[in-house]
């Protein structure tokens, strides 16, 4: 089974927690993003253009797509954006599960056979260098994917690839799950430095990764898989607050 999309809870001060897939993936609520969400003004590049025909998407039933090959790189970055967060965010789709105030957000040009949401399999695991990338979106039927890349990465420096899927492997010991990806990240090489310089955009910054989402998430979206424009709207629904005090 696989990761859902984030979404915004309307209902609560400004959560954030992941979609239908419950009680798989932990969800992400508001010990990550305060109790809070304020609207930032975010001023951030949004100059790119996607490239005509190199995204292959897939429809139909998931399940059914084989699992692709791995490790594979990434195809080809579109956009690097970094950003900063007042209030720290988790990574979970790491172990670790450590909290972040800095990333970058990346679009990902990729066949869309490794982006598919399977729900009886486990699909190909995104990284950066031996990081797992958060994906953000499902990305499968425009051939993008848009992700965080927590903390500081030198993406000239680190492979952007797909790894094998780890959800099945919940027995193998962490220690060689470690070595396994060390070895996957060992056959792939990072994508063209000026490939990568021609996707940065101006950092951003924002409240926290909620406000991030509604803002440039949201617009990175409707750029890129605009077949998702329903999860950016479900990102910039209102969020409801507590009545004033009488």
């Amino acid at each position: 089974m696989e990761p859902n999309l984030f979404r915004l809870d309307s209902a609560s001060s400004g959560s954030v927690q992941n979609g239908a897939c419950k009680g798989f993936w932990p969800s992400i609520g508001m010990n990550n993003f305060g109790p809070t969400v304020l609207a930032a003004a975010i001023s951030a590049a949004l100059s790119g253009t996607p490239s005509p025909g190199a995204a292959q998407g897939v429809t139909g039933d998931p399940d059914k797509v084989p699992l692709p090959p791995t490790p594979r790189s990434v195809q080809r970055i579109l956009v690097a954006q970094p950003f900063t967060v007042k209030t720290p965010f988790i990574n979970d789709w790491s172990r670790e599960r450590r909290g972040y105030t800095s990333g970058t957000l990346v679009v990902l040009e990729m066949d869309g056979a490794y982006l598919v949401p399977r729900n009886a399999t486990a699909g190909p695991v995104l990284y950066a260098g031996d990081t797992p990338v958060q994906r953000l979106n499902h990305g499968h039927l425009s051939g993008r994917v848009i992700g965080i890349v927590p903390g500081t990465v030198d993406l000239t420096t680190v492979p952007l690839w797909f790894g094998t899927p780890e959800i099945a492997d919940a027995k193998t010991p962490e220690t060689a799950l470690a070595e396994r990806r060390r070895t996957e990240q060992g056959s792939m090489k990072p994508l063209p430095a000026d490939q990568i310089q021609g996707a940065r955009r101006a950092p951003a910054a924002a409240a926290d990764l909620a406000a991030l989402l509604r803002t440039v998430a949201a617009e990175l979206v409707l750029q890129y898989s605009p077949q998702e424009k329903s999860l950016a709207e479900i990102w910039r629904l209102p969020t409801a607050k507590p009545p004033p005090a009488k």
